[in-house]
C-alpha cells in the first residue's frame, strides 16, 4: 500500500504534459498494441476454423460423388448378380463333362463383354467358383487371357475372394497395387457371392469381383502437383493410402512413427510448410477422406492484412505524440482563460466574453462558456419579464372580478319589471341568461352529465335565437345510453358558439344547428357532432383545425375554437380527438371523440 502511495505522490509532482504523455502511452499505446496482437489472434482462429469448415463440407462432398460412383459400380453387380445366363452358365462350370465347361465359359465371357458400355473406370469383371474355376475378362485389353490378374493362379487367395467369403453383401476392398508391362496400376475391388436362386439349398456358387481403377477416386479428389497448397487423398482405418495425387504412394500403409502431416510432407507435397488437416469418415465406404493444407499460404491475406493494421497503428500513434506535444503549449493559456472567465461570472458579471483560441476541446468549452452566460442572461431577463407579467395578470383580474350575487340581484329585479309591464319573452331571456350565468360562473371546469349539459344547451341556444331574431334553427339528437354519460361542463360552448356567431354571420333566416351525441361503436367513449349550414371556413383554417399541434395553440387571449381544442387536449390528452370537415359557403362540421371519464377523475373533480 505504501509503495502505491509514493508511486502516486510521484505522478502527482509531474508536470501536466508528462502526465498526459504516460496516460496516453498506458491509456493508448500499450493496450492498442495489445490489442492489435489479440485481434490478430482471434481473426487467425476464426479463419482457420471457416478454412477447416470449408474442407470439411469439399470432403464431404467429394465422399457423395465417390458413393454416387459407387451405386453405379454396385447397380452393376447387382445386374450380374441376378443374371440368369450368368448364373447358369457359372453352375455349368462345374460340370465334369470339359466341353459344357468350355460352352460356358464362353458364354460367361460373352455376357460380361455386354456390361462393356456401363465401365466408368471399371479395369474388369471376375467370377470365381468355389472350385477354383476363374472367369475373367480384362475390358482395358479386350481380353480374358491377359488381365490384371495374371500374377495369380488360383483367385481363391486374392484379398476380394477371401474378405467376401463369409460376407452377405457386397464387399469393398482396398486398393491393390498390381505390376506387368500392360497389367499395371492400382485398383481397388467390389465383390458379391453368386447364388442359384433355384436352388438356394446348394449354396454359393461363386463370387463376382469387379476391379475399378484408383484414378476415378483420384479424379474425384482433384489431386494436383507438390506445388499445389493444397492436396486430397483416401485412407483407410487402417492407416492404408487407398488413392493419392502419387500413385507411388497408393496402397502402402503409412509408417505408425509419423503423424499423417509428416507423411504428406515426406510423400514430396507441402514441403517446409506449416501443414493443417482435415479428415471426413465416410460412413459407407468406411473409408477416411483427408485434406492437407498449407496453413500460412491459406492466411496470408489476413497475416498481411494485420501487418499492414499495426504498421498503419503505430504511424498513427506517432503522429497522435506529435499532436500532443503541441497542444500541451496551448493548454496552459486556455485554462487559464476560461478559469478567469469563471471568476467574473462568480463575482456576478455575466457580460464577461472568454475569447476562443483553438477549436478543440477547450475551444468547444469556452465557446459553450459564452453561450452559457449569454442563456443566464436571457433566462434572467424572461424570469423578470414574467413576473412583471404575473403582477399585471393578477391585477387584471382583481380588476375583472364583479360580485356575481350583484349580477344575479341585478338581473332578478330587471326580470320582475319585465314581469309587471307583461314583457313575458324579455322575462323568459333574462331567466335563461341567469340560467347559464350561474351555470359557467359556478366552477367552470366541474363535470356534468350529458342530460345536465342537454339542458344547458337548450337555454344557451334559445337565447341566442332571440338575439338573433330566429335566423337558425337547432336539433338537439341525444341517444338516451348516453345521458348518464359525464363530460366538462363547458366542453361544448366555444363549438356550438362558433358555430352560431361565425357560421351563420350575415344569414337573416334558414340557419340549422344539429347536435348528435352518441355512444362511440367500438369503446366506451362519446361521439359528438356539431353541424351547421353556414357560411364554412377557408382550407387554410380548416387545414389548422385538423393539425393537433396547430389547433391546440391557446396564447389565452381567444375563447374560441382554438381555445376550445387547447381544453379538450388538456383534459384528456391524447383520448380525445377531432376532425373538422367544411367547405365554404356549405357550412362546416366538428366530430369530437371524447373518453369516458374514470371514477378517480370524477372524485378529483
Amino acid at each position: 500500500m505504501q509503495i502505491w502511495k509514493k508511486i502516486l505522490a510521484h505522478y502527482n509532482s509531474w508536470k501536466l504534459g508528462h502526465k498526459l504523455l504516460c496516460a496516453f502511452a498506458l491509456a493508448s499505446i500499450i493496450p492498442l498494441l495489445l490489442m492489435q496482437i489479440f485481434a490478430f489472434q482471434v481473426n487467425r482462429k476464426q479463419m482457420t476454423e471457416k478454412i477447416d469448415e470449408l474442407m470439411v463440407s469439399n470432403l464431404t462432398q467429394i465422399a457423395e460423388r465417390v458413393n454416387l460412383n459407387m451405386e453405379v459400380y454396385t447397380n452393376l453387380l447387382y445386374q450380374i448378380y441376378t443374371d440368369d445366363q450368368i448364373i447358369d452358365n457359372v453352375t455349368t462350370l462345374t460340370d465334369d463333362q470339359e466341353t459344357h465347361k468350355a460352352v460356358a465359359y464362353n458364354q460367361i465371357v460373352k455376357r460380361i463383354k455386354q456390361y462393356r458400355n456401363s465401365d466408368a473406370g471399371i479395369r474388369c469383371l471376375s467370377i470365381i467358383c468355389t472350385d477354383g474355376m476363374t472367369v475373367t475378362y480384362d475390358f482395358e485389353t479386350d481380353s480374358s487371357l491377359n488381365t490384371i490378374w495374371n500374377n495369380y493362379s488360383d483367385m481363391r487367395q486374392t484379398p476380394p475372394y477371401r474378405e467376401a467369403i463369409d460376407e452377405p453383401g457386397m464387399v469393398l476392398t482396398d486398393t491393390m497395387k498390381f505390376q506387368g508391362e500392360e497389367n499395371s496400376g492400382h485398383f481397388f475391388h467390389i465383390s458379391k457371392r453368386l447364388f442359384d436362386f433355384d436352388d438356394l439349398e446348394k449354396g454359393s456358387i461363386g463370387t463376382v469381383v469387379m476391379s475399378v481403377d484408383q484414378k476415378i477416386l483420384s479424379s474425384i479428389c482433384g489431386n494436383g502437383t507438390p506445388r499445389d497448397n493444397s492436396i486430397n487423398f483416401i485412407l483407410n482405418k487402417e492407416q492404408t493410402v487407398i488413392s493419392y495425387p502419387d500413385e507411388d504412394f497408393t496402397g502402402i500403409s503409412v509408417n505408425p512413427d509419423l503423424s499423417i502431416e509428416e507423411f504428406v510432407q515426406v510423400s514430396g507435397y507441402l514441403k517446409y510448410k506449416k501443414v493443417a488437416l482435415n479428415q471426413y469418415e465416410d460412413a459407407d465406404t468406411g473409408w477416411i477422406f483427408c485434406n492437407a493444407y498449407d496453413r500460412d499460404y491459406m492466411l496470408k491475406d489476413v497475416t498481411r492484412t494485420q501487418g499492414m493494421q499495426i504498421g498503419i497503428t503505430v504511424l498513427l500513434l506517432g503522429f497522435a505524440l506529435v499532436l500532443i506535444f503541441y497542444t500541451i503549449r496551448n493548454m496552459d493559456t486556455s485554462v487559464k482563460s476560461v478559469v478567469q472567465g469563471m471568476q467574473e461570472v462568480k463575482k456576478g458579471n455575466l457580460d464577461v466574453v472568454v475569447p476562443v483560441q483553438s477549436f478543440d476541446e477547450i475551444g468547444t468549452i469556452t465557446d459553450n462558456f459564452n453561450e452559457m452566460t449569454v442563456k443566464v442572461r436571457e433566462l434572467i431577463r424572461e424570469v423578470t419579464e414574467a413576473e412583471e407579467n404575473q403582477k399585471n395578470a393578477e391585477i387584471r383580474a382583481l380588476e375583472a372580478q364583479i360580485n356575481p350575487h350583484f349580477l344575479y340581484n341585478t338581473l332578478d329585479s330587471i326580470n320582475w319589471m319585465a314581469i309587471e309591464k307583461e314583457e313575458y319573452e324579455i322575462s323568459k331571456m333574462i331567466r335563461n341568461l341567469g340560467v347559464i350565468l350561474r351555470y359557467s360562473v359556478n366552477k367552470s371546469n366541474q363535470i356534468v352529465t350529458i342530460r345536465e349539459l342537454a339542458d344547458w344547451l337548450e337555454k344557451y341556444i334559445s337565447l341566442q335565437q332571440m338575439r338573433f331574431n330566429d335566423a337558425f334553427s337547432y336539433r338537439l339528437n341525444i341517444e338516451e345510453e348516453t345521458y348518464n354519460r359525464k363530460v366538462y361542463k363547458l366542453l361544448l360552448q366555444p363549438f356550438v358558439e362558433n358555430a352560431i356567431i361565425h357560421g351563420f354571420k350575415e344569414m337573416e333566416s334558414g340557419g340549422l344547428l344539429q347536435i348528435d351525441i352518441m355512444p362511440a361503436r367500438h369503446d366506451q367513449g362519446i361521439v359528438v357532432i356539431i353541424e351547421d349550414n353556414g357560411k364554412g371556413m377557408s382550407q387554410e383554417m380548416l387545414k389548422c383545425f385538423n393539425n393537433r399541434e396547430e389547433a391546440i395553440k391557446d396564447e389565452g387571449k381567444s375563447i374560441g375554437l382554438h381555445n376550445a381544442f387547447s381544453r379538450m387536449n388538456m383534459y384528456y390528452a391524447e383520448k380525445a380527438s377531432w376532425n373538422v370537415s367544411s367547405m365554404e359557403g356549405m357550412g362546416t362540421v366538428i366530430t369530437l371523440r371524447l373518453p369516458i371519464l374514470d371514477d378517480s377523475r370524477i372524485s378529483d373533480r
